[in-house]
């Protein structure tokens, strides 16, 4: 694929990614709230040291299934030819790496509308989302729910750990999406919804929607509605390696601190419409992988709700929203590239 190829296949991706970034900073300027350049640094840096062991896990996981599923007897060799041949694929390394590089941008400049959310619109709808939780729940809390059915103590630890491994996951996947051939349109269309998914839901939705969640709700002086929730929290982190407490305590202390760098949004659930999102993604390149990315979003839902992140109807409209992008993404990519050969693939098997 010629360089003008490679960039007529991201041109729609790139053109909404600029236009995120300018929106971004534009908004920022006109506030006058920046991320600081070392938090802007160490989104890039986190995603960078992970990288190392997202490549052991495929390598190990590729290992696996040569031994174990095809019984190779020279799997070694085998997998060494399939990394020189992934390697020496110039069309993948270079739209990868042009992936990555857009999709930096993308988590950027949603990390930077994010820290003007209270900036614009503080903290206003617990409340309502709190009182609308009940109407939807027959009266009572969701996490009274949560806490009924999963609140055992390794239980709740269990749900701590997906909440742990929430974001490396999110990058694991991200980044098997940039290296997808670069005219995979079920890439495109991944990519694109993603941009999507964090603009409208995490910056649009949750500034028009402001909220802090359960935890926070005696923190935005809205009384002691979950008090039995955070100490229930509080009596597990006092007998757990594992706990949200630590974590909760400091995105507040960061929310409080001068200049204040907010990483507190209720609704909707992120956590919730990623995880969505990549189910619907993964479960179109192999139904394993679709059923393993449904039953964790399915646990972070829980999470969220069990561990006081988030009211459940932020998790619902997590999700709505994640199927929604999805949904514009592909009518996106089917418009624009839909007469393109050379961006043609089979819609029953994707290629990797």
């Amino acid at each position: 694929m010629s360089s003008v190829n490679l960039f007529r296949c991201h041109a729609l991706l790139a053109g909404l990614v600029v236009s995120y970034i300018c929106i971004s900073y534009i908004a920022s300027t006109w506030h006058s709230v920046n991320v600081a350049e070392g938090k802007a640094a160490g989104l890039f840096l986190k995603f960078l040291t992970d990288v190392p062991m997202m490549i052991f896990f495929v390598l190990f996981w590729r290992l696996l299934v040569l031994t174990y599923v095809k019984r190779d007897p020279n799997r070694f060799d085998t997998l060494k030819a399939e990394v020189a041949t992934f390697l020496s694929d110039r069309d993948r390394i270079r739209g990868g790496l042009l992936g990555v590089g857009l999709m930096t941008g993308v988590m950027i400049a949603f990390a930077q509308l994010k820290n003007l959310i209270p900036v614009i619109h503080p903290f206003s709808w617990d409340f309502y989302f709190m009182q609308l939780d009940k109407a939807l729940h027959f009266g009572e809390h969701p996490y009274q729910i949560a806490h009924v059915v999963f609140g055992w103590h390794y239980v709740v630890s269990f749900f701590t750990g997906l909440y742990n491994i929430w974001l490396f996951l999110l990058y694991f996947v991200l980044l098997g999406a940039c290296f997808l051939r670069p005219d995979s349109l079920l890439r495109m269309q991944f990519l694109i919804a993603f941009l999507f998914t964090w603009a409208i839901g995490g910056n649009l939705v949750a500034t028009l929607f402001s909220s802090a969640g359960p935890v926070y709700f005696s923190h935005v002086g809205l009384g002691d509605t979950f008090a039995d929730l955070t100490n229930v929290l509080k009596e597990h982190a006092s007998t757990s390696g594992l706990t949200v407490v630590g974590t909760q305590e400091l995105l507040w202390s960061l929310h409080t601190s001068q200049p204040p760098l907010n990483a507190i949004s209720a609704f909707p659930s992120m956590h919730v419409a990623s995880s969505v999102l990549m189910a619907i993604f993964l479960s179109r390149l192999s139904r394993p992988l679709g059923l393993f990315a449904t039953m964790f979003a399915v646990g972070i839902m829980i999470g969220s709700v069990l561990l006081g992140w988030h009211y459940a109807v932020d998790g619902y409209a997590g999700a709505i929203i994640a199927t929604a992008s999805w949904v514009l993404a592909g009518w996106l990519v089917r418009i624009t590239y839909g007469g393109e050969t050379m961006l043609a693939l089979p819609q029953t098997q994707p290629q990797p």
